[in-house]
């Protein structure tokens, strides 16, 4: 009998992509087969993103692409834009199932229970909103409940250790779509790691919502790291985002760790502290100022990242000015810089509908977007200066007619020419930068930096 056919297609952060893996594994393990999503798949699953109006609209996009290629599959939509806007996905028409956040670990029992439905299959409640006796939002339900899961399709593995988020930013939309702050139990969290290690993967990638929040028991952020890289000898460590607040000496003198990737991103949104109060930020440019620098007296060599927002509502020339200053004064490399995207149900939107007036013009927004993409340009070729024949643990990325691909430490895509055939994803090399010169990219009509290097 021929095993039914299942693919995922992944929007949004890596918190999904772990999400997506584990949802895989499980039907895998069932005896299904995981096949690329342009193979047209008889159950056809769509992991969400909402974090902007562009995310919003590209989820409306791939479903309706999938439904005129593939209209014979069983689709099912799940992820943050499952669980904020079901009633948008009700209009789509051959969309077999809605399942929010809540039960998206859930998803495969779900199936075997629902799949002879022929009506629409919605486990999906809204908005997570407060509980209407505390100021607290509710966890979703069982969201670490996603078995061993390891990578498919990629080198390196993502681990959750937490979901949700207790802040209050006024412009985010993603506490209402993952709920409120939950960690997961530091032995699970071991265990993942020492079946990740024993299975060697080459990077382990810590994942969330609000990774440094995390708390169990007595266990804080700093404590977890600590942990795990007691018992790391092959994989190394890499976390993701990590908020301000939540940089301090203690991770500084934990990213020294040979295992420990040397790379910090840290959202700094705006260097303007007016609009850092619009959006209910929990620093100001002064005490974002101090943590970096208390990590950069610690480790100089490490290499920093952050995203921006662009065009927040009352945002000057003068507040601009400061995020650019801010950037310069602290040596950021990589810069992810975001329009402003207004959310529906937020606390800046309500402003805004009062205050029209306060919204950024648009070509206003996209000229300091293409000054931050210059910015990033100008920093990303002053770090590769200082980088030339040092030595980095690459991983194997990509393998190409004539040279490989590796990701080091620091995020960095090093291209190594080669003549052997003898190379697999997932190896470790020793590598070393020689050039890096920019190339015309004609799909984005943008320079990107292409960093050649040398197997050492």
């Amino acid at each position: 009998m021929k095993k039914q056919t299942v693919g995922i297609y992944t929007l949004g952060c890596r918190l999904n992509i772990y999400e997506s893996d584990g949802i895989l594994n499980q039907f895998i393990s069932n005896g299904y087969q995981a096949v690329n999503w342009e193979d047209g798949p008889d159950i056809a699953i769509i992991n969400t993103c909402t974090v902007t109006s562009h995310a919003d609209s590209k989820n409306r996009y791939i479903i309706r692409n999938l439904l005129k290629k593939n209209p014979s599959a069983k689709i099912i939509v799940t992820g943050c834009y499952a669980q904020t806007d079901q009633e948008e996905l009700q209009k789509i028409p051959g969309v077999w199932a809605i399942i929010g956040n809540e039960k998206k670990s859930k998803i495969f029992e779900i199936y075997q229970q629902k799949n002879s439905n022929e009506e629409k299959v919605i486990y999906s409640t809204g908005p997570l909103n407060y509980f209407e006796e505390s100021k607290k939002r509710r966890p979703i339900e069982d969201p670490f409940s996603y078995g061993n899961v390891v990578p498919i399709n990629h080198t390196r593995a993502y681990l959750k250790i937490q979901d949700g988020c207790d802040r209050k930013c006024s412009y985010c939309k993603i506490p209402m779509a993952r709920g409120g702050g939950i960690s997961r139990s530091i032995e699970e969290i071991l265990y993942q790691v020492d079946q990740l290690e024993a299975s060697k993967i080459p990077e382990i990638v810590l994942t969330g919502v609000n990774i440094g929040w995390y708390r169990y028991k007595h266990f804080r952020f700093n404590d977890l790291i600590e942990k795990i890289l007691e018992r790391l000898k092959f994989s190394r460590l890499r976390i993701s985002s990590i908020e301000p607040s939540d940089v301090n000496e203690r991770l500084a003198e934990l990213s020294l760790h040979p295992k420990f990737c040397n790379f910090l991103h840290v959202p700094l949104q705006s260097g303007s502290d007016k609009i850092l109060r619009m959006m209910k930020r929990s620093y100001n440019s002064k005490t974002f100022s101090l943590r970096i620098e208390k990590v950069l007296k610690i480790n100089p060599d490490i290499f920093l990242g952050t995203d921006v927002i662009v065009g927040f509502p009352t945002e000057t020339e003068e507040d601009f000015r400061k995020t650019i200053d801010l950037i310069l004064n602290l040596n950021f490399v990589n810069i992810h810089a975001f329009p402003f995207s207004l959310r529906k149900d937020t606390e800046i939107e309500k402003f805004v509908q009062n205050n029209k007036s306060t919204l950024v013009p648009k070509h206003i927004v996209q000229n300091r977007i293409n000054e931050l993409f210059e910015l990033k340009e100008k920093q990303m070729l002053k770090y590769l200066k200082n980088s030339l024949y040092k030595m980095y643990q690459g991983i194997v990325e990509e393998i190409a007619n004539g040279y490989i691909k590796v990701l080091t430490e620091d995020y960095l895509y090093v291209k190594i020419p080669h003549k052997e055939n003898n190379f697999k994803k997932g190896m470790i090399l020793q590598v070393q930068i020689c050039d890096f010169y920019r190339v015309f990219n004609q799909n984005t009509k943008k320079y990107d930096i292409e960093i050649l290097g040398r197997i050492v």
